[in-house]
């Protein structure tokens, strides 16, 4: 997406919402030690927060907080 091309608040909410549908799924689901076999779906979220945080939007805070889960127990 060019970086001059503007999202409207309502797909940002629904880009949040999506994210946080994902990411507490994988958090209900998966133990940490299971996470490694996750990485290319949270690297789909991590773009997903950034395009968010780039166009202004934060995203919900427990999907910083799955975000974090991954990366504790990914390295």
């Amino acid at each position: 997406m060019p970086e001059n091309e503007k999202i409207s608040e309502a797909d940002k909410e629904i880009i949040n919402k999506l994210l946080l549908e994902l990411a507490t799924e994988l958090d209900l689901h998966y133990d940490d030690e299971d996470m490694f076999a996750l990485a290319p779906t949270f690297n789909v979220i991590k773009d997903g927060v950034k395009l968010l945080n780039r166009v202004g939007y934060s995203v919900h805070p427990d999907v910083e907080r799955i975000l974090a889960r991954f990366n504790k127990s990914h390295n």
